[in-house]
């Protein structure tokens, strides 16, 4: 959830200014993904007139703030180390890590953001997970031996155990040293450190978070390796970035290094070499491994507004372009022919064949699977499930080789969905990703997979992601079918409705916004709002509740329409608002008998239809019309409306629409 960016300009003259730019707009191009602090470390450069400068190594100069990258960049430039004389000092090769930290261990303060040091200050961490065992090693080993702590962070115990095996150990070499430091490590994680014992070097390391480096030209292409040191001889000018997420460095290069699970990659003089050592043994020198240069073509965009006045609000109005790409290419509408470049004939034998399908994922990504189930069970001859991929990580649950997975994530990052995909590859299962990031964790770990093509969603509110989720999802089990005479008909009624998709969104986005707009203006004092439908609006509502609770802050609870009397129906009272989803398909009469009895109950229901009819109109306070089209993609129309009231009625509230509080756009940790 944090994010991470390190700088490296070697043999590249640059002043301390270019620098710190750099840093600050590498932060600044992750920044969607959320963040309460920020920091950055990078060397106190001495004046040429200062012969007083030490000469043991470069003196490490961390500034850290509370806040957004402006006010992280304020005070870098306010602090008397980067005096203007200082700020245009040039040098050829410097080491310099950045920061967005979103809490988990300890709060949010300056004391707890990144970097963190050692109690002597040589050695600067900054660092995305989760230490499990950060409080045992505290505890036990470094405060047993006299060492204290300024911070309430896991990442603090981490650049103290780097000092007390440098120091109690005697470990000198860095790479050794780190390779002893992960492995004392329990937990997910990517980590930059660098210390001043070793100027001009950086590690970095990954476990269960994602970590890539850039490399700027000119390079060595082809394969890397370890032998001193692959990217570069050395010899050549070469600037190299470290970040969570491409998007920070994607303006500068689109050459990339995937680093895999257990990777270390140690970065000097201009080179880097890579290792994955062990973790159930002592760490041995001998784990050298190579590494291939990636190249990202059209992968990542610039992320503007576009004229909108938030991220969310244009993802929303990209819905239609977005479900477009994901088809295009993919489905002939006149011959019913499908393409997907990744589904050889034996790839696609295995989920035809599977013994059931099983779909896996979190919060958004799992109610697209569960809109798309309804019409899975109906086209393919196979058992399908939806899984919460925490709660599948959590029981253990079981998989066989006779099972195909499919793991849907937008970033292809999910921690609990790449828990899950671990355990599964692990029971031989067939592993299926659906991801909108090329590149990414899901993508590479799966067998085969499908790229939504959504372009880049920056919201923390999925929007766009989810329709293209839900098309894909429904091509594939089309896909499936495509051999069945008996389904025929029901198979090209879908392909119909899928053709005339993204003209109905334009419509639906045209025909809602002002209605939405009214409505929002009278719920945004509410702070409980119950959502309802049924069928194939069951995922629907889910989606449409975590929504609002994701952007309004009000309680919103998705509950279907067959569950009403098993409990929920004692909350509703003149007080309550209810938002409801009744479409013109076999549930249209057991839909319309429920909203009967909460209006029964003098509940205020504000509904979403596709169909005119004065029953429903007596019974509710409100009707909004969205366009019909086939049934099992009616959910896309229906979700719209509510995409859009909870925009509005997040913005009447003065929230943070694209970054919402406590929330992050990519979930790396558990």
């Amino acid at each position: 959830m944090c994010g991470i960016f390190g700088y490296v300009n070697y043999k590249v003259p640059l002043s301390v200014r270019q620098i710190v730019e750099t840093l600050l707009l590498g932060l600044k191009k992750i920044e969607y993904r959320g963040y309460d602090s920020a920091g950055l470390c990078l060397d106190a450069i001495p004046l040429p007139s200062d012969h007083n400068a030490a000469n043991d190594g470069p003196t490490p100069l961390v500034i850290r703030s509370v806040g957004n990258i402006d006010a992280l960049r304020a005070k870098t430039f306010a602090d008397p180390a980067l005096s203007p004389a200082h700020l245009d000092v040039v040098v050829e090769h410097h080491v310099g890590v950045a920061h967005t930290r979103w809490a988990t261990h300890g709060e949010v303060c300056e004391a707890n953001c990144h970097p963190q040091q050692s109690n002597d200050g040589a050695f600067s961490v900054v660092h995305n997970g989760m230490m499990t065992n950060h409080q045992t090693i505290k505890t036990m080993i470094l405060q047993e031996n006299g060492y204290t702590f300024r911070s309430n962070t896991d990442t603090e115990v981490i650049a103290v155990l780097a000092e007390y095996l440098y120091t109690e150990k005697g470990i000198r070499r860095f790479t050794e040293l780190t390779f002893h430091l992960t492995h004392f490590i329990e937990g997910a994680y990517a980590l930059l450190i660098r210390s001043s014992h070793f100027p001009g070097e950086l590690m970095a390391c990954r476990r269960g978070s994602p970590l890539v480096i850039g490399v700027r030209e000119p390079l060595a292409e082809g394969r890397l390796t370890e032998k001193r040191w692959g990217i570069n001889d050395g010899k050549k000018p070469v600037e190299i970035f470290f970040a969570s997420d491409p998007h920070s460095f994607a303006a500068h290069t689109r050459h990339v290094v995937y680093l895999e699970d257990g990777d270390i990659a140690h970065y000097r003089d201009g080179a880097i070499g890579f290792y994955n050592p062990p973790t159930t043994a002592a760490p041995a020198l001998e784990s050298e491994v190579s590494r291939r240069i990636h190249q990202l073509d059209g992968v990542l965009e610039s992320l503007s507004k576009g004229g909108f006045a938030h991220f969310m609000l244009k993802e929303i109005h990209e819905q239609a372009g977005a479900a477009e790409r994901a088809m295009r290419g993919r489905v002939n509408f006149v011959s019913g022919a499908f393409h997907f470049g990744g589904f050889s004939a034996p790839r696609l034998r295995s989920l035809r064949e599977a013994r059931r399908v099983v779909l896996i994922a979190c919060g958004t990504s799992m109610f697209s699977a569960m809109a798309v189930r309804p019409v899975w069970e109906e086209l393919v001859a196979t058992p399908v499930a939806v899984e919460n991929a925490s709660d599948f990580v959590d029981r253990g649950a079981r998989v066989g080789r006779l099972d195909a997975c499919v793991f849907i994530s937008q970033s292809g990052e999910t921690a609990d969905v790449l828990r899950a995909l671990e355990g599964c590859r692990e029971a031989g299962a067939v592993c299926v990703g659906i991801t909108n990031v090329v590149g990414s964790s899901v993508s590479r770990m799966t067998d085969f997979g499908v790229h939504l093509n959504a372009g880049t969603e920056v919201g923390v509110a999925s929007t766009k992601a989810y329709t293209s989720q839900v098309v894909v999802l429904s091509l594939i089990a089309l896909l499936l079918s495509q051999d069945s005479r008996a389904l025929k008909g029901r198979r090209e009624a879908i392909l119909q409705g899928l053709s005339e998709l993204p003209a109905k969104i334009t419509q639906t986005l045209h025909d809602v916004e002002t209605p939405i707009q009214e409505v929002a203006r009278q719920l945004q004092n509410e702070s409980s709002l119950l959502v309802l439908g049924r069928g194939y609006d069951y995922a629907t509502v889910m989606e449409a509740a975590l929504k609002l609770k994701e952007t309004t802050y009000i309680h919103a609870e998705g509950i279907s329409f067959g569950e009403l009397k098993h409990g929920s129906l004692a909350l509703v009272d003149p007080a309550m608002r209810i938002l409801a989803i009744c479409s013109d398909d076999k549930h249209a009469e057991k839909c319309k008998s429920a909203i009967q009895q909460v209006s029964a109950r003098e509940g205020r229901i504000i509904l979403i239809t596709n169909y005119s009819d004065p029953e429903l109109t007596t019974a509710c306070e409100k009707l909004i019309l969205v366009p019909k089209i086939v049934d099992c993609l009616q959910c896309i129309l229906n979700v719209i409306p509510f995409q859009l009231l909870a925009y509005h009625t997040a913005v009447l509230r003065g929230n943070n629409v694209d970054c919402p509080r406590n929330l992050a756009k990519c979930v790396t940790v558990e």
